[in-house]
């Protein structure tokens, strides 16, 4: 089979329609490149992702201060008003300070405006400039993790909870400045509007699955419409268990999903969406990926394109790496997926 281009081999495997080896999708943190350096760029560039190791790049970019540790905690507040809290070089941290701390906030709260129609007019040209041979993506923003943000944890499954007002406001206006974005992404030809909302705790869902459908599946299909509607694909990253909505998430027009799958049961999760839905892996990164042996660590590779890409496509290959995470295990990680993930997978038959 001829060589694809990235966005050839993504299309084909998310669509099914036989790529030439499963696509590559890289991520680390940057406190695993501060700590091998040089070599672990290395092994990135030998065995790249399909999105231009995009991820990795922008994780070099920190630069530490003097005197500054990758273990010292910053504080910051984003762009909606919500004050965050993280070690420097690692995590995406935790909210220190809501931006909603109570409902009496609600009616004076404002949200951050919307980037000019220039920025999607740029967005447009730029999509062209990197079109055939770029997968393009565009994010369709936050939504249940966000309002987690802007409320709090613990007051946002109170309001759940209580099913109070406010909580239905607050999603409704939520869905509303996210379609405003979606949909002058899709009419800028983009690839894929990406969605990524955690679900699950290690064992459960993080709510009941009828609350779920209830409040949430109707307010996530309207933001995936405008995408499916115009062919553009909608890729969804989603950590901890979540086996009782997967039908549903595939129901409403996900077409990438991006479980942790092991937590669930490899082959569970592909008994439900092996051959319906492209699995972007979640290859173990709480035990195998940094505390395995190489070997194990190749194992599980196989282990998910046995499940999810033996369906003339279906997978994306990608597995977390964090700073406690030895080079050998990186190393074997990134081999592995060239090594196995090549079209037909004759390996299997063995």
């Amino acid at each position: 089979m001829a060589e694809m281009t990235s966005r050839e081999r993504l299309l084909a495997a998310i669509e099914f329609t036989g790529p030439d080896r499963c696509p590559v999708h890289h991520y680390v943190f940057p406190g695993a490149i501060w700590r091998h350096g040089q070599a672990l760029l290395d092994l990135a560039d030998r065995y790249p992702d399909d999105f231009g190791n995009r991820s990795i790049k922008a994780n070099t970019r920190p630069k530490l201060e003097e005197g500054e540790e990758i273990t010292d905690v910053v504080e910051w507040q984003d762009g909606w008003g919500t004050v965050w809290r993280r070690m420097r070089g690692y995590t995406s941290g935790e909210v220190l300070r809501p931006a909603i701390p109570t409902w009496d906030d609600w009616p004076s709260y404002e949200f951050p405006p919307h980037p000019p129609e220039s920025h999607y007019e740029q967005f447009a040209a730029d999509v062209k400039r990197r079109h055939p041979e770029e997968f393009v993506m565009a994010s369709g923003g936050g939504f249940f993790q966000h309002m987690q943000h802007l409320r709090g944890p613990a007051n946002y499954f109170m309001d759940l909870a209580e099913d109070c007002s406010g909580v239905h406001e607050l999603a409704d206006r939520m869905v509303e400045h996210n379609l405003y974005s979606i949909e002058r992404y899709v009419r800028a030809g983009v690839d894929c509007i990406t969605f990524g909302d955690d679900w699950g705790a290690q064992d459960q869902l993080l709510i009941h699955p009828d609350m779920w459908r209830r409040f949430f599946k109707p307010r996530y299909a309207r933001m995936f419409e405008p995408a499916r509607a115009a062919g553009v694909h909608v890729w969804f990253h989603v950590d901890g268990w979540i086996l009782e909505i997967i039908e549903d998430l595939i129901e409403i027009g996900v077409t990438v999903l991006n479980p942790q799958h092991v937590c669930m049961g490899t082959q569970r999760v592909a008994d439900i969406a092996g051959g319906r839905v492209c699995i972007r892996t979640d290859i173990d990164r709480q035990w195998i990926i940094p505390y395995g042996t190489p070997e194990q660590v190749v194992g599980a590779v196989k282990e998910a394109i046995a499940a999810f890409g033996n369906f003339n496509g279906g997978v994306i290959l990608h597995g977390e790496v964090g700073q406690e995470v030895p080079l050998e295990n990186i190393r074997a990680l990134y081999s592995a997926f060239y090594e196995y993930g090549n079209y037909p997978l004759t390996w299997l038959a063995n």
